[in-house]
């Protein structure tokens, strides 16, 4: 499948002409306008938004570094789909960087939390209403931007925030490979609003992990054994 255009440049507007392209098509990407498999020829794009072939090279490193696109030199760039073993190393990073801003939920600021968290979720369920992935990923990363916060320390938010760029191409693939209908993912999310709002920090750690891991299983030699990627994908419907 090849794409051959048909955009805008509306969208190349306070921000440099690489992001602006570079932000199209992740929204159509990760909207599945651009399925899987998709070719995206530089020339081609370059006439659609009317900008240098060097600006959409520059756009299409930035994909590839979000884990959306790979490029073949000379020829043309594919979008992809995040591998298994990939978002399985997305899910447990961002997992020991949340559960260890977990410190406390201090009551005196539990009541501004809640409603903070529960405004990114309202607005993850009008994003799965309207079936709109690119603005799923910006308020999950936002709810979750507020808990990793929490603890108020600096390296540990510049770590976590290193792996933003790689989320919507970790959710357009587990939605696609599992089959999830995106109000499923939002659901993911309620049990670790419920624990904020109980005050509950052990159980709103429990719920992080479960939220990024899964249950996990007892090896045979009793230790923990790490839960296969993004099992926010595999839960049953909470609610």
């Amino acid at each position: 499948m090849a794409y051959a255009g048909g955009g805008s440049t509306a969208d190349l507007k306070h921000v440099s002409l690489p992001e602006a392209v570079a932000r199209a098509l992740r929204q159509r990407i990760l909207n599945n306008e651009l399925p899987a498999e998709t070719r995206l020829v530089e020339a081609n794009l370059a006439a659609e938004f009317r900008v240098s072939r060097g600006t959409v090279r520059d756009a299409m490193k930035m994909l590839r570094a979000e884990g959306l696109i790979e490029i073949v030199p000379r020829h043309y760039s594919v979008v992809t789909r995040m591998s298994a073993e990939d978002a399985e190393d997305v899910c447990y990073a961002r997992c020991v960087l949340e559960e260890a801003s977990l410190v406390e939920l201090p009551p005196s600021r539990r009541r501004d939390l809640v409603r903070d968290l529960r405004l990114a979720f309202d607005h993850m369920v009008i994003a799965a209403k309207t079936d709109d992935v690119n603005a799923l990923v910006e308020s999950d990363t936002k709810f979750h931007e507020i808990l990793a916060g929490l603890s108020g320390r600096r390296r540990l938010m510049d770590l976590w925030h290193m792996l933003n760029s790689q989320m919507g191409a970790l959710m357009r693939a587990e939605i696609d490979r599992q089959g999830i209908s995106l109000m499923e993912a939002v659901e993911r999310h309620r049990t670790i609003l419920d624990a904020v709002a109980d005050g509950d920090l052990d159980r709103l750690r429990a719920e992080v992990r479960t939220h990024y891991l899964g249950p996990i299983p007892p090896r045979h030699d009793g230790e923990p054994a790490v839960a296969p990627a993004a099992a926010w994908a595999r839960r049953p419907p909470t609610g």
